[in-house]
């Protein structure tokens, strides 16, 4: 029966017409289908000729029930991705003693960070060759099995393998969520569709306020496990409807071949490359001067030798690979992408700042209170994810501005992150009102610009260019978060015996005892009472010197990092508009 709508089938029974060659050259067909199919592989879909629609279209989407569901599932998939790092990053202070992990519980979150920028690369390459619904079920399952390890752990080595699942899945999910709901929109509105996305991790913005309420014993709500337990059920319900909802139209690569083929070129070298490299250097960059020196065998060799196979990868990808992971097609023409890259980098840089040192604030500079900590945490928390789809909403309402949008978050970020050195014991409210502009500025930061990657890929490399800009955030922050801490733990290192032994002398420590009790307090704090000298107001005094000392310590990191803000505002700079690319085009039909 025919009826006024276009369906995908005819738009792709269409576009097969379009490409039949007529000409007879003497090949025989088989051969005309072989070098095609040669060709789809190897030469990149640039101007989107196997688009749903194309960029003089009226633009229209089929928002069936079915695919609004779908929808909403991919952006539950965003969402799920992510939230066991914030959880378990919020919950530390309750999973350390349990775990009985003092010297290595940093390696929890950054097993998933580091599993998230290894995966990622290649599982982009797969998704543009493949198609999404399969490996996206994967990844999904990959995060499901991680949480649940992490919820039965008894031993710290389950903990981070299950952290490290958990991140893998997540590589794919994060995503998967970001190009998917970017693909099924007209290019114009992939800012507002990618706002949508992110407005979907709102309901988990109070995750220390949670973290402190699920792990305090005090409270006697539940214990930490249970962050494990919430996140498995958000992703086992997200990972249930992508299996019955989501079945995208996908115009692949490796469309035509045969999986025996597809096997065969794929970059099976630039894969291992890329992903044992990313990881060496990065555990290189994590280990350095916190549980290994950096002059250490063990740094050394996982830095150079994860710095000579990230080279290497490059020149496989740009000299050698017949059918690279990283096409050349994604940044030829224009130098938005490679620009949008650089400003991730710098974001991911202060977001992991964020992420790790703000905690700390609230926990180490004020008193340790798990609903002040809480309360505390929200505003900035809030704020980052509000910044994140204001700025996002802003590249689609202003799409000759995307400079302008990406700069302002940018100069936002590295004034009121520089800002953050005022900070002292003395002013909470202060240092929660400057640390919530920062953060609403580096929600400008950390999607927006790759939104900006997105809207100027072409659709056959959508996935590849989300997760180029994921594992380049990732990398940012494992560079940033390593030198903000090794600045943070030299001067805290130094700052906090001088001032708690100053405070304490002044409310009346003999100064002939200060080296003993301060040395008491900060090695064997249950001895304390027994020292010379000791009282609850010389004891009052010291933490309040300590609280004095972690806070001077942090100025140095929010120092450290404004050139790097510095360093995103010239990327902004140089970035050219994105007002030609933003057409009806959509790429792919649900």
């Amino acid at each position: 029966m025919a009826t006024g709508t276009t369906t995908y089938e005819d738009v792709k029974n269409h576009s097969a017409l379009e490409h039949v060659d007529t000409r007879d050259d003497g090949s025989t067909h088989d051969e005309k289908v072989q070098l095609e199919q040669k060709k789809t592989l190897s030469e990149i879909d640039v101007e989107n000729k196997a688009a749903y629609k194309g960029d003089d279209s009226d633009g229209s989407v089929d928002w069936s029930w079915r695919n609004i569901v779908a929808s909403i599932f991919l952006c539950m998939l965003y969402t799920g991705s992510q939230i066991i790092l914030y959880f378990v990053g919020g919950s530390l202070q309750f999973i350390v003693p349990d775990l009985h992990a003092e010297a290595t519980a940093v390696w929890l979150p950054v097993a998933n960070t580091l599993a998230i920028a290894a995966v990622a690369p290649y599982t982009g390459y797969l998704q543009d060759l493949f198609g999404k619904r399969y490996i996206a079920l994967f990844g999904a399952l990959l995060i499901c099995v991680g949480i649940i390890l992490v919820g039965v752990c008894k031993d710290f080595g389950t903990a981070v393998a299950g952290m490290a699942l958990a991140g893998a899945g997540a590589g794919i999910g994060e995503l998967t969520g970001l190009a998917g709901i970017s693909e099924i929109v007209p290019v114009k509105h992939r800012g507002y569709s990618i706002a949508a996305l992110t407005a979907f991790v709102f309901v988990f913005t109070p995750y220390i306020f949670y973290c402190q309420l699920l792990g305090s014993p005090e409270f006697g709500v539940a214990n930490w496990r249970w962050i494990a337990w919430i996140s498995l059920i958000y992703n086992g319900i997200t990972g249930i409807g992508l299996l019955v909802f989501y079945h995208p139209h996908n115009h692949t690569r490796a469309a035509g071949f045969s999986y025996g083929t597809i096997l065969k070129k794929i970059d099976y070298v630039g894969g291992l490359l890329s992903i044992i490299g990313l990881t060496l250097f990065l555990v290189a960059l994590q280990a350095g001067g916190y549980t290994h020196p950096w002059t250490s065998a063990y740094v050394l060799c996982c830095l150079l030798i994860g710095l000579a196979l990230l080279a290497g990868w490059v020149v496989w990808e740009a000299k050698f690979a017949a059918y690279p992971m990283v096409p050349g097609a994604l940044f030829k023409g224009q130098r938005i992408v490679a620009l949008a890259y650089a400003t991730a980098f710098v974001g991911g840089m202060f977001f992991y700042s964020a992420l790790n040192f703000l905690p700390t604030t609230w926990a180490d500079v004020y008193p340790n209170d798990p609903i002040q900590i809480g309360l505390k945490g929200l505003p900035p928390a809030i704020s980052t994810t509000i910044g994140a789809i204001f700025f996002n909403a802003m590249l689609s309402t202003f799409p000759k501005n995307s400079r302008e949008v990406l700069l302002t978050g940018a100069v936002i970020m590295t004034a009121f992150g520089g800002a953050l050195a005022t900070m002292t014991p003395d002013n909470p409210k202060t240092t929660v009102a400057i640390a919530t502009m920062a953060c609403f500025g580096l929600g400008g930061m950390i999607v927006p610009t790759a939104s900006v990657a997105l809207l100027v890929a072409p659709d056959a490399l959508i996935t590849t260019a989300a997760a180029l800009s994921l594992s380049v955030r990732t990398v940012g922050g494992a560079i940033g978060y390593s030198i903000y801490f090794n600045v943070f733990v030299n001067k805290l290192t130094k700052y906090i015996p001088t001032y708690a032994a100053e405070y304490a002398v002044k409310a009346g420590l003999p100064l002939a005892d200060a080296e003993v009790f301060v040395g008491t307090l900060l090695t064997e704090p249950t001895k304390i009472a027994s020292v010379p000298g000791f009282s609850a107001q010389v004891l009052a005094a010291a933490q309040v010197g300590i609280r004095w000392a972690y806070a001077d310590a942090l100025h140095y990191v929010w120092y450290t990092s404004i050139p790097f803000g510095i360093a995103a505002i010239v990327c902004c700079l140089f970035l050219g508009s994105t007002a030609k690319y933003q057409t009806n085009r959509v790429a792919v039909a649900l």
